[in-house]
């Protein structure tokens, strides 16, 4: 009776075991951000300086997609964060519609638009979006004055994988404006915790899951687990951060996969098919530091292709370096990078002051033989030589929002001396000496910046209008690298810093 009682728990327990395993599935989520036109693979001096290895590219990922999909079939989902083109001598071709044609082999769903991807205007970007047929995403455009999304890319796709209905989302960071081409002041970045609660009300009923593809950066991810806690993950970009295993903002899954095609997220998630609903969520980093064994042909003949078109010119040496050109991850820390070029613009310029923003130096500078390609890649934007004439009251608030500010990178300076202090709370300005002698507010200086700091970008200064007062020379950042190196022949890193700061 005991054997027979047993045996018939066992049977019962097997086929409930066997019914919930039905009910179950997996499906893999891929995803990418901040591809920044990488075509092939790039040498990976964070690993090590001397000999690093090959990571990256287009080639790599489209395999690893491939793979992954004769494996998983209907039950893979494929995203990007955004920030697609700029960044590569490949990705400027054709303001980057041959770079975009590349990427869309790959294969997405759903790729978020990033504030890089407004570079050269939103004429352009529409161009992309259609000629490319990229799967653009982005729900938080508005219209002027209309209560009403921009017409010319949609809100969210929506797909259907491993028995869900999954509504894609896409957000885009509200810092566009500041930091990209001025026709992205033409439109309202809605604050995206209010965007997706829109989005939410349009969908309810209508799928099984919403999945907000973000372009924001980690921090302003948390902020939107925070406003939406029910969430069970985000897909995100623009801080260009390794998530190794994700991060958790309360229950919410937060994931990001770096820069340039180095990494391919994975996002293992299991889904309840009866209930419709997602269980769990668990996130990884595939690094791209292995050739494939069977590499996506057409791919490769694509990149071998546009590689091709940029070659002939950007392979040409005009320089050395006689040291390593680094960047500094400290605001309050100058580095060999940025004052290469703060020094760069204000000997130049015969100016009182030389600015960069960091944002706009995108790579380190190897120790060795530079190409045009280094030049590119070091300072990939489309950026001219500008000397502007302005009071000491403006300087010293450009200072100040550069120290005290929490939305960017910061600055790095040539002929000045900042003074600063860090707090728990956010660091503080307490000023500045220009040639030796204290920051005077009634005095006009001679300002050497690049044309979108000049155009209010990164929000350090107000647009300077066109007049007596600015000056702008048709001479790209890049350019003038080349232009000194030519003089020189080798450049050597000063690491000096420009910071003083308070205990």
């Amino acid at each position: 009776m005991f054997m027979r009682q047993s045996l018939t728990v066992a049977f019962l327990s097997a086929t409930c075991a066997m019914a919930s395993a039905a009910e179950t599935t997996r499906l893999l989520i891929l995803h990418t951000n901040d591809c920044h036109g990488q075509c092939g693979t790039r040498k990976a001096t964070w690993v090590r300086r001397q000999d690093p290895p090959l990571v990256g590219g287009v080639g790599r990922a489209a395999a690893v997609v491939r793979d992954e999909r004769k494996a998983r079939g209907d039950a893979l989902l494929v995203l990007d964060g955004g920030d697609w083109y700029a960044g590569t001598p490949e990705g400027a071709i054709d303001a980057g519609l041959e770079y975009l044609k590349l990427l869309s082999m790959i294969g997405y769903d759903a790729m978020c638009v990033g504030n890089h991807d407004f570079d050269h205007g939103i004429p352009n970007l529409q161009r992309l979006l259609r000629e490319a047929r990229l799967p653009g995403i982005a729900a938080n455009l508005y219209e002027v004055g209309a209560n009403a999304r921009v017409a010319w890319v949609p809100a969210w796709r929506i797909v259907e994988r491993a028995g869900l209905r999954i509504a894609l989302v896409g957000i885009v960071t509200t810092a566009t404006p500041e930091i990209s081409h001025p026709d992205a002041r033409t439109i309202v970045f809605l604050e995206p915790a209010e965007a997706l609660r829109r989005a939410r009300k349009e969908l309810e009923g209508k799928v099984d899951w919403i999945l907000p593809v973000t372009h924001q950066g980690v921090e302003e991810d948390r902020q939107l687990a925070r406003a939406h806690p029910d969430l069970p993950l985000i897909v995100g970009g623009h801080s260009h951060t390794f998530l190794k295993e994700g991060v958790r903002e309360g229950s919410v899954l937060i994931v990001q996969a770096g820069t340039k095609l180095s990494a391919i997220g994975r996002v293992e998630v299991e889904v309840d098919r009866a209930a419709r609903k997602v269980l769990s969520a668990r996130a990884s980093l595939q690094d791209l530091d292995v050739e494939p064994s069977e590499p996506v042909a057409e791919v490769e003949a694509a990149i071998s292709a546009i590689v091709a078109k940029s070659d002939e010119r950007m392979s040409v040496v005009v320089g050395e370096a006689s040291g390593h050109f680094g960047r500094s991850k400290d605001p309050l820390a100058s580095s060999a990078a940025g004052n290469l070029v703060a020094d760069s613009l204000r000997e130049h310029a015969r100016a009182d002051v030389g600015i960069m923003n960091r944002g706009g130096v995108r790579t380190d500078l190897a120790a060795g033989k530079l190409t045009r390609r280094d030049l590119y890649e070091f300072l990939p934007f489309d950026n001219d030589v500008t000397v502007v004439s302005i009071e000491g009251a403006v300087l010293h608030e450009l200072f100040r929002r550069a120290i005290e500010g929490k939305s960017h990178s910061g600055i790095e300076v040539s002929g000045v001396v900042l003074r600063a202090r860090r707090g728990a709370e956010g660091n503080a300005f307490l000023g500045a000496t220009i040639g030796g002698a204290e920051l005077d507010k009634r005095k006009t200086y001679r300002v050497a910046m690049h044309s979108f700091m000049a155009d209010g970008g990164d929000a350090y200064i107000e647009k300077v209008p066109l007049g007596p007062a600015r000056i702008d020379e048709p001479l790209l950042l890049r350019d003038l690298l080349e232009v000194r190196l030519k003089a020189r022949g080798s450049l050597a890193p000063d690491d000096g810093n420009r910071y003083e700061v308070a205990p």
